[in-house]
């Protein structure tokens, strides 16, 4: 951990502009009006930062203009279309008129086996969860050359453990941790730090939504897919659902304390575990094989004591974060 820094002093820092640090520091949230989104918008506005957001829809401008009235600058925009997307975060950019730190956190988690996953649903969810942040990330790192400032990319434990029946998501995570260390090798010259947290599962009304969805996921699988994945489909609910009612869940203000963390310390790394679920895996992945990895994620699935309801106990999970 390094001393507490402000983007005031990054600002006074050799070759960036002594003007930006006459005013309070600009921050871009993308998906503001996600759990997210808003402990993180939330966290800038406590601190003093000046906050333009993106959000999903025109419907959701409103009521987030009335949550947070000292936002400086809003706008809808979709990010399944990046080039659009690109455009929107350049006007935000103008808005603010300086730029210091850019927190991406929206994304979408679709469930489907790599078998049968659509096509479309696959290329969606890249486009949302990896080209989106492309997207941003060339809209503003000219603004962040300026400043010498910082880009927090929301990644997921997901992104260096696979899991089963997730396999858009899965992909998507792992792409934007190779992204994410492109784009902190190519913008590290310029004293732009990009930093990826790796949250676990959070606390949010999405989460919440993605788990009730499960279920109906579950009960409109075609007889085949049923057939072959059905089972493995109820022990990964079983599982989700043991770690919702032993509130085993990361608030996502949580995750909002350590995006402050990054963006204030001198140096600050590379990744961020978020929770304790990420902190096991992301162990995992760097003390295991890949066959080690497979065998534990799947026994955690097979050991499920599901019935046809899908309920029951289960110690799998815990034994695994034992070993």
């Amino acid at each position: 951990m390094g001393r507490s820094l402000w983007f005031g002093d990054c600002c006074e820092a050799e070759g960036a502009p002594r003007e930006a640090a006459m005013t309070a520091p600009a921050a871009l949230v993308i998906g503001g009006n996600g759990g997210m989104g808003l402990s993180v918008t939330k966290a800038l506005l406590k601190v003093g930062y000046r906050v333009g957001a993106t959000l999903s829809g025109l419907e959701a401008i409103g009521a987030f203009a009335e949550a947070f009235p000292d936002c400086a600058a809003r706008e809808a925009a979709d990010l399944a279309r990046p080039e659009e997307l690109k455009a929107e975060v350049e006007h935000l950019i103008g808005q603010l008129g300086s730029l210091n730190a850019v927190v991406i956190c929206a994304a979408v988690a679709p469930f489907a086996p790599a078998e049968t996953t659509p096509f479309d649903m696959f290329r969606r969810t890249m486009e949302i969860n990896c080209l989106s942040n492309l997207a941003v990330y060339q809209a503003c790192l000219p603004a962040l050359r300026r400043t010498r400032g910082r880009i927090i990319l929301t990644g997921s434990w997901s992104g260096v453990v696979a899991t089963p029946v997730m396999a858009s998501y899965v992909a998507s995570k792992f792409a934007l941790e190779g992204l994410a260390d492109v784009m902190r090798q190519e913008a590290g010259d310029w004293g732009v730090d990009v930093v990826l947290m790796q949250p676990g599962a959070l606390d949010t009304q999405m989460m919440r939504r993605s788990q009730a969805s499960l279920a109906q996921v579950i009960a409109a699988l075609p007889e085949d897919e049923a057939a072959l994945y059905g089972r493995l489909y109820r022990q990964m609910k079983h599982r989700a659902d043991e770690g919702l009612a032993a509130r085993k869940f990361t608030a996502p203000d949580i995750l909002a304390a350590m995006v402050l963390h990054a963006l204030r310390v001198e140096t600050p790394e590379a990744r961020y575990p978020v929770g304790e679920d990420a902190e096991f895996m992301c162990e995992l992945a760097r003390s295991k094989t890949d066959r080690e990895i497979d065998t534990l994620i799947l026994d955690m699935y097979r050991t499920a004591p599901i019935d046809d309801k899908g309920d029951g106990p289960g110690t799998a999970y815990l034994a695994a974060r034992k070993e």
